[in-house]
């Protein structure tokens, strides 16, 4: 049999693009190689936002190389935002790659397979008026119980930072009623949890339909009990949006909200659209008509020009909000984004430094929080077996914690009431209860 091995870099959205590089080369007859020695196709689907990861790449291609000396019939291709990125001059710096594809080119994989085996060599890049559209049932998603649906490709923000517009394209958004076919598809699969996926995922609209008109049709379908969507722009967080959070029982109460800073004036730098006012606006509604809901965030340090009253703006957001996951970075220049061309560079230790510190207050947030949650009781659904001790199960509330938990007889994706016992950094343990034994 043909084999083939895929290895992903970056977001949920490219998590989902390689299921379906993965469901087209089902289609062709391949099956999932253990090893890269084993593989008869290997496509690198990479990411480009930060720390530049074309670096990382050209290494990667550098260790596969020794592999294409061996095995001549091996097809290696660069897929994803650094392929956009870098076209045809990752044939030049690396001439025994086959294919490059842009992230908006992955129904063609099988064509640009046969084209790479028959003339040496493939490329296609991603164009703004390329369809998101793709068949739904070739993607080769894991076994469950949460399945990624994609609604729109691209973003038309112009953050100085920010190289996705060009990796990723202009908008585009895919008809309501293909999303709900999807959906419907999924849940008749025994899929009971589903992911919305975009760029900018609460800009979608489709005519007069919106994020808060597609999760209203969601939460009718039978068969699916819990729903999510990211990423989400602070600026295109609407009123209908948070008030389909409030009202629906299957959207679940967690929302990951990019704020970037929690300066004014970096956030201006940052062309990001909005206040930190009015990003705690929207924090507070929330909060107010949300039970128990909980934010995760994405945070830059060392954004061009950024002072310590800059950074101490950031921790003081940090304090103010309470994050119950951060994912912070130092600030890496992207080719061709405003801010990399901007004045005021700071070092990289001083980067360094202050994502220590943001960290290590993000530590301290979170301890705090899960200790809070001893003896309280939540509604697990169940993913798999914990990696924390083979004898558990592991499995995420509504408010997408990580609980871990002794009960041999529960199936992935059942609903496992499970009251916390113990707190750790970033997960916690549980004991289950009787059926719906006193959820919070």
């Amino acid at each position: 049999m043909k084999r083939y091995l895929i290895e992903t870099w970056g977001c949920q959205m490219n998590a989902h693009d390689s299921e379906k590089m993965g469901g087209i080369l089902a289609s062709r007859g391949y099956v999932p190689a253990a090893t890269a020695a084993e593989a008869d196709v290997i496509l690198l689907n990479t990411c480009s936002v930060r720390e530049k990861p074309e670096s990382k790449v050209y290494a990667r291609l550098g260790q596969l190389r020794r592999l294409k000396e061996r095995n001549t019939d091996l097809l290696i291709g660069v897929c994803g935002c650094v392929a956009q990125q870098e076209k045809a001059a990752i044939f030049r710096r690396a001439p025994y790659v086959d294919l490059v594809m842009g992230p908006r080119n992955i129904a063609q994989l099988g064509d640009l397979l046969d084209q790479a085996r028959r003339d040496g060599r493939s490329i296609s890049l991603a164009r703004d008026d390329d369809p998101v559209a793709f068949p739904p049932d070739t993607a080769a998603r894991g076994p469950g119980p949460r399945a990624y649906v994609t609604v729109m490709e691209g973003c038309n923000k112009a953050c100085t930072y920010c190289i996705v517009p060009y990796t990723r394209g202009r908008e585009v958004y895919r008809p309501p009623e293909e999303i709900v076919a999807e959906v419907e598809s999924l849940a008749g699969q025994g899929y009971r949890e589903i992911e919305l996926l975009g760029q900018n995922v609460n800009a979608y609209h489709s005519g007069a339909d919106d994020l808060a008109s597609i999760l209203r049709m969601i939460d009718r379908i039978p068969g699916v009990c819990r729903v999510r969507f990211t990423t989400s722009h602070p600026g295109h967080l609407k009123r209908g949006i948070m008030d389909a959070m409030r009202d629906l029982p299957t959207v679940c109460n967690h929302l990951h909200l990019p704020a970037q800073s929690g300066s004014d004036r970096v956030l201006e730098a940052m062309r990001r659209g909005y206040t930190r006012a009015r990003y705690m606006a929207k924090i507070g509604y929330l909060r107010s008509v949300v039970p128990g809901i909980t934010f995760s965030t994405d945070l830059i340090v060392g954004f061009p020009g950024e002072t310590e009253e800059d950074f101490r703006e950031t921790l003081s957001l940090m304090r103010e909000v309470e994050y119950d996951q951060a994912y912070a970075f130092t600030y890496s220049p992207r080719p061709g984004t405003p801010a990399a061309d901007m004045d005021g560079a700071v070092s990289e230790a001083l980067k360094r430094a202050r994502l220590q510190a943001l960290l290590g207050l993000q530590e301290e947030i979170q301890a705090r929080r899960n200790a809070a949650l001893v003896g309280r009781a939540f509604e697990v659904l169940v993913d798999g077996q914990s990696r924390m001790d083979s004898r558990m199960k592991k499995g995420r509330t509504t408010c997408n914690r990580i609980v871990h938990f002794e009960a041999p007889q529960a199936a992935r994706g059942s609903l496992v009431p499970v009251r916390i016992t113990r707190a750790h950094a970033h997960s916690l343990t549980g004991e289950p209860l009787g059926a719906g034994g006193g959820l919070t």
